[in-house]
């Protein structure tokens, strides 16, 4: 009830803020996502901080914000604004005379923002310059700045430039910094060459490691001085720093995208890893017969096919909720190129990394794991398996060996907090 309810108000304000565009009132505009700015905000306490963070709203983010905000009195007040919105004043300077549609998913693309004429390109921009004018007026006595998460989010550019011409920074916060170089490299040639207009907005720019700091400059060389690496702050939530003991009873299959870390050129196109996925099913399959043995199945809704049918109904399969949560409760970990699998090294556990493809040359495309990890066989995986069932196992185990992956992928994170805080502050 409470869902269909927000569902219904966000309807009805973004049906509000079009007929602000479409009646060219800028300020009703500011004010109305002044008010969606601070729904939150109704029954707590006043905004005391001198410095607010206005984000552009992802749930990925959000446990990243969390972390910076819980671990020091430094960070500014965030507050969230819907990037629907962005989406709704898109779609009133692509398609003016369109009144009919669904306000809460405005149907406009990538497409719409790119053959926009310049006429309304200019227009768009003006009106979101006098929104932005009318917010800062709003939070006169403090600081404001804008947070996004990607450089592709086409239908903020806008905003963007309102906030250039207010000298209100935007900074990004870059989310996808778990790639493999080979990825790094297409993304640059060309998502990247696509939007490097973009990244004249940001005067700062936040990413996990190395890698993704030479994609960025590899698109724009200007990029280089205002790219700062800081790490992966949910990195916190996966160290276990107290050891415990315990028998070894539950396996998590981190379900995996079929064609994750294969790079997306025509010559690939046959390329995935559906026979690796289709054997670890096997494996847990034929693992479920254990009565001691408990096995989880965490999916992603990008994950390959629909093998539900084919997995024996002993074992849990969960598709809501993040990760953190099956990983911390887990003992052995089956993943493959994510996030998670890397989190699962970081937490300590045991895990192994599915590679039975019969096309060898596919082993590029793999994170850099340590070789340790990676099971070319069934027959092994399930014996390493079964050799470690009912075993009594001190964790965290040592990950020592595994640092350089870890850093690789989720970035140096010490002093993880005043690196971002820099980043927010300057």
């Amino acid at each position: 009830m409470k869902k269909k309810i927000n569902t219904f108000l966000e309807f009805i304000g973004h049906f509000f803020i079009y007929f602000s565009c479409y009646f060219n009132m800028p300020k009703l505009c500011a004010h109305l996502i002044y008010i969606s700015i601070l729904k939150n905000k109704f029954f707590k306490k006043k905004i005391k901080k001198k410095r607010i963070a206005i984000v552009l709203d992802r749930a990925i983010g959000h446990r990243d914000i969390e972390i910076i905000q819980e671990s020091t009195k430094k960070a500014p007040e965030f507050l969230f604004m819907r990037r629907s919105i962005t989406k709704v004043i898109l779609f009133y300077f692509c398609n003016k005379n369109r009144i009919f549609f669904n306000y809460v998913k405005p149907p406009v693309n990538e497409k719409d923002y790119f053959i926009q004429n310049n006429e309304r390109r200019i227009a768009h921009e003006y009106f979101w310059t006098k929104i932005i004018l009318n917010l800062k007026n709003k939070y006169l006595d403090k600081k404001l700045s804008f947070i996004t998460f990607n450089f592709t989010y086409y239908a903020e550019a806008a905003l963007y430039a309102g906030c250039i011409k207010n000298n209100i920074p935007v900074k990004l916060w870059h989310k996808e910094g778990i790639k493999t170089d080979l990825e790094a490299d297409l993304e640059a040639k060309t998502w990247g060459v696509k939007f490097r207009h973009i990244f004249k907005y940001f005067n700062k720019i936040s990413v996990y490691n190395e890698l993704v700091k030479r994609m960025f400059v590899k698109i724009d060389k200007t990029n280089s001085k205002k790219t700062i690496v800081n790490g992966c702050p949910r990195i916190k939530d996966y160290k276990i720093k107290k050891k415990y003991n315990k028998k070894i009873s539950t396996i998590l299959f981190l379900s995996f995208d079929s064609r994750r870390g294969i790079p997306n050129y025509k010559e690939n196109k046959n390329l995935n890893w559906w026979f690796s996925y289709k054997k670890v099913i096997e494996i847990l399959n034929e693992l479920s017969t254990k009565k001691d043995l408990e096995i989880i199945i965490k999916k992603k809704s990008n994950s390959i096919g629909n093998f539900d049918n084919f997995v024996d109904k002993k074992i849990q399969i969960f598709s809501y909720g993040t990760a953190q949560k099956y990983i911390n409760q887990a003992d052995i970990i089956i993943g493959h190129n994510s996030a998670s699998t890397i989190e699962a090294l970081v937490n300590g556990k045991y895990v192994m990394v599915p590679f039975f493809e019969k096309n060898l040359k596919l082993k590029k495309y793999l994170y850099n794991f340590n070789k340790d990890l990676i099971y070319t066989s069934k027959i092994n995986m399930k014996k390493n398996i079964l050799n470690l069932l009912n075993k009594k196992v001190s964790f965290p185990l040592d990950n020592s060996r595994h640092q350089k992956t870890i850093k690789y992928y989720l970035g140096n994170t010490k002093n993880t907090t005043g690196k971002y805080i820099n980043f927010l502050n300057s």
